[in-house]
């Protein structure tokens, strides 16, 4: 897929309301209020557009049951169910409490990026881009780190089993490793994985060595590059030039990227301090890879981030990279 007609790229929003369901109560640090600078930032970007491409907001679709079945098991989903309910429970050992509706506004978070895969594969956008989404520590079983259903291993698997995808990439720059991703698909050799994050040493949830290359036939596709606390936007160039080389050898036909912004300096929980160069720099080396190797094909998922301005700052510096014409 070429980029759009006028030279640019073509980008998809999922954004509307709905986004807004997906919060915690007060105090906890998952809130909608993160992201309302990043609204505004939305609307200026919408407001403002001009020149080489696009971008298109698509309101919010919801899941359904078939889709949560591609990675979670059915005991766990009627556990969310009951709990959204009775609207109390914690879902996981104390940091994901259930809340009433918590399970609808997780269908939106799931929903959201398989719709942007699926509009990505038929051609209707050249990249897509769910901000309320990248929730990459639910396990199949259980809920972990904010994060209730796993949107991001559903959509990858979505894409290797029912897409015609031979491989994936998955990139992960999210201060936590992306645990409920990487072990999924740590035996799958279809699914290349770079996440670059705080060392688990220090962070939750403790894991993400750079020991840990994958298993069995998988052995060798996945990358792990833990980074010490007060790593910067140097550190990180250096990180995510190792990773664009890494995924470049394995040639995949679609790009992910999970481009959580609690590794930006100021973060409440995470102790590296990025700037918001980092993601406009990751964003750029993967939209260029993504026309070099995948047609273009790319969606990208929000993921964490917990101060609101370094939320804003981060998502709309990948937002401008890509619908940016491809290098």
């Amino acid at each position: 897929m070429a980029p759009g007609s006028n030279g640019g790229c073509r980008l998809g929003v999922s954004y509307g309301p709905e986004s807004d369901l997906y919060s915690f109560p007060p105090p906890h640090p998952f809130r909608n209020s993160r992201t309302e600078l990043f609204k505004e930032s939305l609307a200026n970007l919408l407001a403002q557009r001009s020149g080489s491409g696009s971008l298109t907001i698509v309101k919010p679709k919801p899941a359904e049951m078939d889709d949560l079945l591609l990675f979670h098991e059915p005991e766990y989903i009627e556990l969310v169910k009951e709990s959204s309910r009775v609207g109390e429970g914690l879902l996981d050992y104390g940091d994901t409490p259930a809340f009433k509706g918590v399970y609808e506004a997780s269908l939106l978070t799931v929903g959201n990026s398989l719709n942007g895969l699926r509009l990505v594969l038929t051609g209707d956008f050249d990249h897509f881009f769910n901000p309320v989404g990248g929730l990459h520590h639910a396990r199949s079983d259980r809920a972990g780190g904010f994060c209730v259903f796993n949107d991001a291993a559903i959509a990858v698997r979505k894409a290797i089993t029912d897409s015609g995808l031979n491989k994936v990439a998955y990139v992960d720059i999210d201060a936590h490793h992306g645990d409920g991703v990487f072990y999924a698909f740590e035996s799958e050799p279809r699914v290349i994985i770079g996440d670059i994050h705080e060392d688990g040493r220090y962070l939750y949830p403790g894991t993400g060595s750079e020991l840990e290359t994958g298993q069995g036939p998988a052995r060798g596709t996945k990358l792990n590059i833990p980074l010490p606390p007060g790593a910067g936007d140097t550190e990180f160039f250096g990180a995510m030039d190792r990773v664009m080389e890494f995924i470049r050898g394995f040639r995949p036909e679609f790009i992910f990227l999970q481009c959580g912004a609690d590794g930006l300096e100021g973060d409440p929980i995470t102790h590296l301090r990025y700037s918001p160069k980092a993601h406009a720099y990751a964003a750029k080396k993967l939209h260029s890879l993504a026309h070099e190797l995948c047609s273009g094909r790319l969606l990208a998922m929000g993921g964490g981030g917990y101060d609101p301005r370094n939320v804003s700052a981060a998502w709309s510096a990948v937002i401008r990279e890509l619908i940016g014409a491809s290098d």
